[in-house]
């Protein structure tokens, strides 16, 4: 006997950073009385309000259990709907979060990570692990934040070692198939994606949701649920597809449950499992590659911090010296206004030095305790496997 999991990133950020917020977290609510699914983890649930209403919905569409971070600020964004009991539950941060300086990006603030939920069911324990990898903001990023993802891919890699269970890991992993941290999540952890198993593989970000319309890019999958054995069980796959596809229509005009569509999977237990192999080597090198990247990237951040905080100290110095209270003409009048600059400039400064001294040596410490991680899944024998 089979069950049914979902997941959906439901853009619950507030409004005007996303669109008719309450209007979409009422329709999802409504959504999941015919949803026809055992399990729905949803990602970017970021308000208080979108969070309780989502799960005193799911009690009323029978999703009896609900898991979520309780922090007030760095909430992870992380939601579970289950009908399936809990047995045990874990959440981890990432270690490295992205840039605290990119406001505009926001990852650095929202305390993302995974949560580890171990729910029974009839034929046995499974784990299911719901995450949110940092976003690609590709615009102006040259790396895209390649790796960020990949050092929270190597820490959930290195937490998946120690599950005995079957694990379901499933979420918005803001990569695409061909991209590297999808051969890196997979080879680390013997995931297996379930779309490319079952040769069903729907766009998650597609010109038919109704906040896409017009664009010229074309669709990307990157929202997924994977699947790995367990130590004295298999899992498989019987179904997978689109969830929340559906155009609505709310008051204003058309719109979609999220930017994003979600993802519905069966799953049967039972079976011989299939033995996991350790971390391929080329899989370990690529891992090694761009968290080495991530960590020249850091020192360079790191001097670039400096010399900007010196040099705004410097001026800021220089023009407190100039200052006499003289009785001001016109041109004293334009210097006092570039000596008040200067002085303005302390505060930038601070800035750069606290992302030089603080910021930026802890983002490096954390690429340094990921890299352990890594070397330590790379260590391995070969006759273990790592489940």
């Amino acid at each position: 006997m089979g069950f049914r999991v979902a997941t959906l990133n439901a853009w619950g950020l507030p409004e005007p950073f996303s669109d008719r917020l309450s209007e979409r977290m009422e329709a999802i609510g409504e959504r999941l009385q015919t949803l026809d699914a055992d399990v729905v983890a949803f990602q970017e649930v970021w308000t208080g309000a979108s969070r309780n209403g989502l799960v005193e919905a799911g009690r009323r569409a029978g999703f009896t259990e609900a898991w979520h971070n309780h922090a007030r600020i760095f909430g992870s964004g992380l939601l579970v709907l289950t009908r399936l009991p809990i047995e045990s539950e874990g959440f981890e941060r990432f270690k490295v979060s992205g840039f605290p300086e990119r406001i505009d990006h926001a990852d650095y603030y929202g305390g993302k990570g995974f949560t580890r939920l171990r729910l029974r069911t009839d034929e046995g324990p499974v784990t299911l692990v719901d995450t949110h990898l940092h976003a690609r903001h590709s615009s102006d990023m040259p790396n895209a934040y390649r790796p960020q993802r990949t050092a929270q891919i190597v820490q959930l890699a290195s937490s998946a070692v120690h599950i005995e269970d079957p694990i379901i890991a499933l979420g918005d992993f803001n990569f695409d198939e061909g991209m590297d941290e999808h051969a890196i999540l997979t080879g680390l952890t013997g995931l297996r994606d379930v779309a490319i198993e079952l040769d069903q593989r729907d766009p998650t970000v597609w010109k038919g949701n109704a906040y896409r319309f017009g664009r010229s890019k074309p669709g990307r999958r990157i929202d997924y649920v994977f699947v790995r054995d367990g130590l004295h069980q298999g899992i498989t796959a019987r179904h997978v597809g689109r969830a929340f596809d559906e155009v609505l229509d709310l008051p204003g005009g058309p719109a979609s449950y999220s930017d994003h569509a979600g993802v519905m999977a069966e799953v049967v237990l039972g079976g011989a499992p299939q033995p996991i192999p350790p971390p391929s080597p080329h899989v370990v090198a690529l891992a090694s590659a761009l968290l080495a990247q991530g960590v020249a990237d850091a020192h360079r951040r790191q001097r670039g911090g400096r010399a900007l905080a010196g040099a705004g100290f410097a001026g800021a110095v220089l023009a407190s010296a100039g200052m006499r209270s003289r009785p001001l003409n016109r041109r004293r009048f334009l210097r006092a206004g570039l000596q008040t600059a200067g002085l303005l400039a302390i505060t930038p400064s601070i800035g750069c030095g606290i992302l030089s001294e603080v910021f930026a040596p802890s983002e490096i410490r954390a690429f340094e305790a990921v890299k352990d991680r890594l070397a330590g899944l790379a260590a391995l024998p070969d006759d273990q496997g790592i489940a």
